[in-house]
């Protein structure tokens, strides 16, 4: 009995870090990282343009597209697909911000692969989504959340794109988009995953900010969603792309509006409309 308990307690993983999370990832050396993906070239001078389809959108506009400099704030579920949709569209200046480690039911509706695993989110999906950048790109990646690495970092930006399931940190996005007189995308999902909204706060200080919009939002609580699935990911990234597209390119002759609601489950009617600036906000006050 001696032997059969030292054999266990010999080959126990109780004084062992999960396999997952081994001791070098818990502490970050280096939090930023860059990469870099090349173009895909035209193989015959005939060729159509690598973007040619972009042509008939309306108020498209891919010079003034791929100039903009974008900071996603959050790398998960949300942004990660939404990068894709970015990068696929010809984005070629991405920033990512995400603190969090890559873990198994991430790899079910997330854009990370086996090797991610325990990684921070920031810094891999930067580096996934350089197999995506058809047309090329620049993409940093940044293994802080958003509040951190605005402090340590200059991240240039002409956008902001958070897809985060805190309110503390929209609220420094809403603060920082209004002192740098950006824009900004917020995306969410409801508690049961298949109802999604999407808020465009606008770059002036006279549009409204995401609290006018949603102004029962306590920044003191996390709200993640209880269950999530890829679909209702990509639903919420379809929206995320659309909102990038306009607020970077304009309308043209499109009917604008700031905020957009969609049901996965058909239970609701989508809904959309223009959320005005509220006098009393609490959030506009203070900036």
């Amino acid at each position: 009995m001696k032997e059969l308990e030292t054999e266990i307690i010999e080959n126990s993983d109780l004084n062992k870090e999960p396999a997952e999370f081994p001791s070098e990832f818990l502490t970050l050396k280096n939090p930023l990282e860059t990469f870099t993906a090349e173009e895909i070239k035209a193989s015959h001078p005939a060729e159509p343009d690598l973007f040619a389809r972009h042509d008939g959108i309306p108020a498209h506009n891919q010079t003034l597209f791929e100039k903009a400099r974008i900071l996603l704030a959050g790398g998960g579920g949300l942004n990660s697909w939404t990068g894709i949709g970015l990068v696929r569209s010809g984005a070629k200046f991405l920033t990512v911000t995400d603190h969090d480690r890559v873990d198994r039911t991430n790899l079910a509706r997330q854009f990370f692969y086996k090797e991610d695993l325990g990684q921070p989110k920031g810094i891999r999906l930067a580096k996934n989504l350089t197999s995506q950048a058809v047309g090329g790109a620049t993409i940093t990646g940044i293994g802080l959340p958003f509040e951190e690495a605005i402090e340590q970092f200059p991240l240039p930006a002409d956008i902001f794109v958070v897809g985060v399931d805190n309110n503390a940190c929209r609220l420094k996005v809403v603060q920082a988009a209004r002192r740098r007189r950006i824009s900004a995308v917020f995306t969410m999902l409801s508690r049961d995953g298949m109802r999604c909204q999407a808020f465009l706060q606008g770059a002036s200080p006279l549009e409204p900010c995401l609290w006018c919009a949603l102004p029962n939002l306590d920044p003191e609580r996390i709200l993640p969603c209880a269950s999530a699935i890829i679909s209702s990911c990509f639903m919420a990234s379809a929206l995320t792309v659309f909102f990038v597209h306009r607020a970077l390119m304009g309308w043209g002759k499109l009917e604008p509006f700031n905020w957009r609601e969609a049901d996965l489950s058909g239970m609701t009617d989508d809904r959309k409309g223009m959320i005005q600036k509220r006098n009393n906000c609490p959030v506009c006050k203070d900036l």
